[in-house]
């Protein structure tokens, strides 16, 4: 063999390869295409699936966040028929529960567009709540919010799995000794 040929072989061994290089660019961009279409897919209406969560399963929450013993499971039950709503932009995401033919018995504010860097102002029968944005991205909204009372915590987040949407809802009492957390599961209307 000529040792020409050597050096020309090793040359292209070394050299970077344009078949590699566009497969990694092709599999870069299907994946940040993903993940695009995986945030898109948290935005629309969605109905709670009942085969995959509890009936009244907020009425444990609920009752952390102050809610009335005699209320919170006939109210936790309401809230499995509502719908929510999830509207994504580049900066804020609003929250949206239309009734379905009733309306809450207290002054609790449901409805919500959070923006990423200021806070949004949020009133209870307890008093108000102070909610940030913490993150919308990857197919996950992160909002967390603090108060009526000094330490007390509300995480909710909203993950998209399979075309399903997962909610998740913490509430870290004033103490910070108990925590109570939900999740439910829905799908798209």
């Amino acid at each position: 063999m000529p040792a020409n040929f050597q050096v020309p072989f090793l040359a292209v061994l070394l050299s970077p390869m344009p078949k590699v290089q566009k497969m990694q660019e092709n599999f870069v961009r299907k994946l940040s295409d993903g993940m695009r279409a995986e945030v898109a897919s948290l935005s629309g209406e969605w109905e709670l699936d009942r085969a995959a969560s509890e009936a009244g399963a907020l009425r444990e929450f609920l009752l952390a966040c102050g809610a009335p013993r005699i209320f919170a499971g006939p109210l936790a039950r309401k809230f499995d028929s509502d719908r929510l709503v999830i509207t994504i932009s580049d900066s804020s995401v609003t929250l949206a529960t239309p009734r379905n033919g009733w309306s809450l018995p207290i002054k609790l504010q449901t409805d919500a567009t959070y923006t990423r860097g200021s806070e949004t102002i949020l009133s209870t029968p307890r008093g108000n709540q102070r909610a940030s944005l913490i993150q919308s991205k990857d197919g996950f909204i992160e909002i967390v919010k603090d108060g009526p009372a000094v330490g007390e915590r509300v995480t909710e987040r909203y993950t998209a799995v399979g075309g399903r949407l997962e909610q998740e809802l913490h509430h870290l009492s004033p103490d910070g000794k108990k925590e109570v957390v939900v999740r439910r599961t829905f799908k798209r209307v």
